[in-house]
Formats: C-alpha cells, sequence, structure tokens
C-alpha cells in the first residue's frame, strides 16, 4: 500500500469528492457539501481528502467539532480501492489531527431484522480491525439505531449527552438522538 495523506478539500477535488460522497452514503443520509463548507456550522465541520501516491482522492473522510469531541461524520474509500487497508491507516491518521479532542463515530448497530446485516457486521468489524471499541453509548437517530465507536484511549469519555450535544450544535434539526 501507498502512504497515505489527509488534506482539506481542494476545488481541483470536488468533482471526484462529491462522486464518491454520492456513492457511498444513501441520500437520506447526506447533508448537502455547502452545508458543511460554507454555512453556518462551517467552522465546526472538517472536510478531508484521503490521497495516496497513485490516486489524488482514494477516500473522503467528513468531521465534525463540538468542544473537546469530534465525531467522524462521513469517511469512505474509492470503490477501486476497497479493502487495500487505505480505510484502516487512515483512521489513526484522522484520530492524529485531533490530539486535544475525544474522537470516536457511529455505525448503524447489526440488527438481524434490518435489511442490511450483513453490511452493519462487515462495517462493525472493519472498525474493530483498525483497534475502535464500542463506547457502550447507542441512540436511535435517522430511524435506525446507532452505536458509538472510539478508540480506547477516549472511549470511556464518550457518553450519549457529548453526542447528542454535538448533534443539536452542528445537525440539521431533524437528526436528534433518543438514547437507548
Amino acid at each position: 500500500m501507498s502512504h497515505i495523506q489527509l488534506s482539506p478539500l481542494r476545488p481541483d477535488d470536488v468533482v471526484a469528492y462529491t462522486a464518491l460522497y454520492e456513492e457511498a452514503f444513501p441520500p437520506e443520509e447526506r447533508k448537502p457539501l455547502d452545508y458543511m463548507l460554507t454555512g453556518d456550522h462551517a467552522s465546526a465541520y472538517e472536510v478531508l481528502v484521503i490521497s495516496t501516491e497513485d490516486a489524488r482522492v482514494a477516500g473522503l473522510a467528513i468531521t465534525v467539532r463540538q468542544g473537546g469531541f469530534v465525531m467522524l461524520d462521513y469517511f469512505a474509500v474509492t470503490p477501486a480501492l476497497r479493502g487495500g487497508g487505505i480505510g484502516r491507516a487512515a483512521l489513526p491518521l484522522i484520530r492524529d489531527r485531533y490530539t486535544d479532542a475525544k474522537f470516536f463515530l457511529e455505525i448503524e448497530r447489526p440488527v438481524e431484522s434490518s435489511g442490511n446485516y450483513t453490511q452493519r457486521v462487515l462495517r462493525q468489524a472493519f472498525y474493530a480491525s483498525a483497534g475502535m471499541v464500542s463506547t457502550g453509548v447507542c441512540a436511535h437517530i435517522y430511524g435506525t439505531e446507532m452505536e458509538l465507536l472510539a478508540f480506547p484511549e477516549d472511549a470511556a469519555s464518550i457518553t450519549f449527552e457529548n453526542y447528542a450535544d454535538l448533534l443539536a450544535a452542528h445537525f440539521p434539526p431533524d437528526m436528534r438522538p433518543q438514547k437507548i
């Protein structure tokens, strides 16, 4: 695997970045990029490009910060490069950008009755293989059950209240979690 780099989104990358964003996330899960880049909440978001020596846009990462907490809101690798270790290598680099904050992300809980159970199990296994663990915090949001994951050094500091505060501060009003 080639060297991984993170950098802010540049104008030259917008087309490829947008294509990956739209491929990786269904419409109901996407926020407009303008909301994160130029809207009232833009200062809380960091829109990052994951690059390799072979691909300027190998992946994407979008984080949102509220006080001492940073949530990885979106994370994807270009389909042709998936399975090659780019995502696993990028996660610690993303975490290392925020040494002054507790870093976490949300995943869909692998509930057998869900329509995408296998995908959820694989996603959970991927994050575990990258060293992430459950925080023990679960919530119902977006019409599904979510679980918060973090690296072990941050896991005990992540609470439902931190999560709910972050969403209330920087997400559209219809995106509010309920504790489960």
